[in-house]
């Protein structure tokens, strides 16, 4: 099976053993692993530029701030028209 080909954000990074660990699970899609392996990364390297590239990879795998508001405002229409329905509603005659 063929490697996940390197995410044109990530050409520029330091190549060390650790990030392209990383980076290989975030072209994988695998974000789990990438969230955990971002952090201890960025906790444990001395090298500024394998830090950012950690932190840079952990911010990727973060919802995006506007799906989570729109789900949010989902959700609160939803129960919004729930409990007009439920304290309104009426049987069809």
């Amino acid at each position: 099976m063929q490697e996940p080909r390197r995410p044109a954000f990530a050409k520029e990074f330091p190549r060390t053993a650790d990030l392209d660990d990383v980076v290989a699970a975030f072209a994988r899609g695998d974000y789990a692993s990438v969230r955990a392996q971002a952090i201890r990364l960025e906790q444990a390297s001395s090298d500024p530029d394998v830090r950012g590239a950690a932190r840079v990879l952990f911010d990727r795998t973060r919802p995006d701030p506007l799906g989570v508001a729109l789900l949010v405002i989902a959700a609160l229409l939803l129960v919004t028209m729930a409990g007009w329905w439920m304290a309104h509603g009426r049987p069809p005659s």
